[in-house]
């Protein structure tokens, strides 16, 4: 392998995404492996702690917003890539724990570009001392009606407690855990629509939402054909 070759780890729900990507930096001399969410990317970083980890953020399971909070906290040296369809342009979007940013089906030079960046870095990434990385957490399935709630796990003493939290849609919130008073920094994962796997639209009657994936579907006709996006 190159000397600048790296050990590559691509989390993505799409295996077109997976394979393709894969394939492209396996080629280029990197030592590549590929995860489909949060939980499985995990697991291979127990066995092996790659150098630079490229992930999705909107996929079931455990989302890329929480496989990257988790990331941070306990393996900040990893330089992080997140992916996303959701926002535009380079800058990473605000609260997630990301040395990059990659908007998907945009240019594909512009990833091999953040790669080779990442391959040539010397030590762990240098970053800005700023707020700390928000908690990521899943709204839960049992909630009362008209209540809306998450449970927090506390960083500092590791009790977990239920928090209340006004819906709205990527706002950073905070609260001090009833335990130990540490105030935390949370974010809610949008949930996911289990047709397209792309976050629910809060702002559209149920009737329209559904409407909306099954559009989704007819117009993908089967699987994402990466040979179709605008990589160029």
């Amino acid at each position: 392998m190159p000397e600048d070759s790296i050990k590559l780890l691509i989390v993505d729900d799409e295996p077109s995404i997976r394979t393709t990507l894969a394939q492209i930096f396996a080629r280029m001399g990197h030592s590549v492996r590929s995860a489909e969410d949060g939980f499985s990317a995990l697991a291979q970083i127990r066995e092996t702690v790659p150098d630079v980890l490229v992930s999705d953020l909107n996929m079931p399971g455990m989302s890329g917003f929480e496989l990257l909070s988790v990331v941070r906290r306990r393996l900040p040296a990893i330089y992080v890539i997140a992916t996303s369809g959701a926002y535009t342009g380079e800058a990473v979007p605000h609260g997630i724990a990301a040395d990059a940013f990659y908007e998907k089906a945009s240019n594909l030079r512009s990833l091999l570009s953040l790669i080779e960046t990442a391959s040539q870095a010397i030590g762990p990434p240098v970053r800005s001392s700023g707020a700390p990385v928000p908690l990521w957490v899943s709204r839960t399935d049992d909630e009362p009606p008209g209540e809306k709630y998450v449970m927090i796990s506390c960083p500092e003493c590791l009790r977990a407690f239920p928090q209340g939290f006004a819906d709205s849609k990527m706002i950073i919130h905070e609260a001090d855990c009833i335990y130990c008073r540490t105030t935390i920094r949370f974010a809610v994962v949008q949930p996911l629509d289990p047709l397209t796997s792309q976050p629910y639209l809060p702002w559209l009657a149920p009737s329209r939402v559904q409407a909306t994936s099954i559009d989704v579907l007819r117009k993908s006709k089967g699987p994402v054909d990466l040979g179709k996006r605008n990589f160029a």
